[in-house]
């Protein structure tokens, strides 16, 4: 049998350490994105959750766990699409058993992400420019979501399904 001219060369301490500093890097990069991530997300993570359960505490509590489950999935945050939109997904999916009667008729009449921009407009008073960037979308992409939860608001699914089924 010959042997194969292509064989895997051991690195060399120099060349294993260089790897090794690069990786330390890199993690470390990472945890200062999240760090800043969690530092910026915080606030309004806390007071959605608090709107939507109606209690300091437990708003307060949901943020951070939320935020704390986040940690360990950062790095496939930061493979997605959006890591802001991955993560409010896991935020919004945290808070839903908490929410209040109200908020529930809302997420149950809208879609959920324009139930979530009304009560970032509404109940929080962001713009189109900071609730889209809360959740992960553009501006307009915010906007558009906003509007349609306010003409869909007025024409819950259950009179929009009746009208369509009379005609």
């Amino acid at each position: 049998m010959q042997q194969s001219s292509t064989r895997m060369t051991p690195k060399t301490g120099g060349e294993r350490a260089r790897a090794s500093r690069s990786e330390k890097r890199r993690r470390n990069s990472s945890g200062a994105a999240y760090a800043v991530f969690r530092r910026e997300r915080m606030p309004v993570y806390s007071q959605f959750a608090t709107a939507v359960t109606g209690s300091a505490a437990v708003g307060q509590g949901l943020a951070q766990s939320s935020l704390d489950d986040l940690r360990g999935r950062w790095s496939a945050a930061l493979r997605s699409e959006s890591p802001a939109s991955y993560a409010w997904r896991l935020f919004t999916d945290v808070t839903a058993p908490y929410r209040t009667s109200t908020v529930r008729f809302l997420y149950e009449n809208l879609r959920a992400e324009e139930a979530d921009a009304l009560l970032l407009s509404y109940r929080l008073g962001l713009s189109a420019a900071a609730g889209g960037e809360v959740m992960g979308l553009p501006p307009d992409a915010f906007e558009l979501l906003r509007r349609t939860a306010l003409m869909n608001a007025n024409h819950p699914r259950g009179a929009r399904n009746m009208s369509t089924s009379n005609a």
